[in-house]
C-alpha cells in the first residue's frame, strides 16, 4: 500500500510539474506572438480526406487582433473582417455573421488566436484539454475536443506548430471527426508592414 501511495505521489508531482512548464512555454507563445501588428506570407494548403490528398497556393494576410485573408491562386478564399466571414472553401460558401459562441466564430477564432498565440484563450473558450510537446523543429501545441459532435461536424484536434526558436506560428492543422487533416503552412513571412485595407474587403 506504501508502495503505491509513493508510485501515485510521483505522478501526480510529474503531471504538475509538466503542466507548470506547458504554461511557461505557453506565455512565451503569447509573448512572442503579441508583438505582430500585421503580416503578409505565402499561403500552402493541404488536405487529406479518405486516402486523397488536395492542395493549393496563395497568400495569407492578417491585421491583428481580428482581419485575415487567405488568398489562393485558384480563387478559393476565406476572409474574416470583425464582425464577418466570407468563405468559398471546403463545405463552406457564402458570408455568414460570426455570432458569439457560434461555428464560424470558433473556426475564425482558431486562425486569429494561432496568429496571436493565444492558445489557451482557445482552449478556454471551446473546452479543449491543451498540451505542449517539443516535436522536431517546432514547438507544437495540440488542443483536443473533449466532447463527440452529434453530427460529425466541427474539429476534435487543433494543432498549432511555433518555430522552436523564435516560437512564431509556422503551421495549423485540423483534424475533423471524420479523421480528415486540413493543414496550413506559412512560409515567406513579413512581419509588421502595412497591409491593403482591401484585402479584407467583401
Amino acid at each position: 500500500m506504501k508502495k503505491l501511495l509513493i508510485i501515485t505521489l510521483f505522478f501526480c508531482l510529474s503531471s504538475i510539474a509538466s503542466q507548470a512548464q506547458d504554461n511557461v512555454i505557453l506565455k512565451k507563445i503569447r509573448q512572442a506572438n503579441a508583438v505582430v501588428t500585421s503580416f503578409e506570407t505565402d499561403l500552402t494548403n493541404t488536405l487529406m480526406k479518405s486516402n486523397k490528398k488536395t492542395s493549393q497556393d496563395g497568400k495569407l494576410y492578417f491585421i491583428s487582433p481580428s482581419r485575415f485573408a487567405a488568398l489562393f491562386n485558384n480563387g478559393k478564399y476565406m476572409i474574416v473582417n470583425e464582425k464577418r466571414i466570407k468563405m468559398d472553401i471546403g463545405m463552406f460558401h457564402g458570408t455568414f455573421r460570426l455570432r458569439e459562441d457560434g461555428m464560424m466564430r470558433s473556426l475564425s477564432n482558431i486562425f486569429l488566436y494561432g496568429f496571436q498565440g493565444r492558445c489557451e484563450d482557445l482552449a478556454r473558450e471551446n473546452n479543449y484539454t491543451i498540451n505542449v510537446n517539443e516535436k522536431g523543429s517546432y514547438q507544437q501545441v495540440c488542443c483536443n475536443n473533449k466532447k463527440k459532435s452529434l453530427f460529425g461536424i466541427g474539429y476534435k484536434t487543433v494543432i498549432f506548430n511555433y518555430d522552436s526558436e523564435s516560437l512564431m506560428l509556422r503551421q495549423i492543422i485540423l483534424i475533423d471527426n471524420n479523421d480528415s487533416v486540413d493543414t496550413y503552412t506559412i512560409t515567406n513571412i513579413v512581419y509588421n508592414i502595412p497591409v491593403d485595407a482591401k484585402r479584407f474587403e467583401f
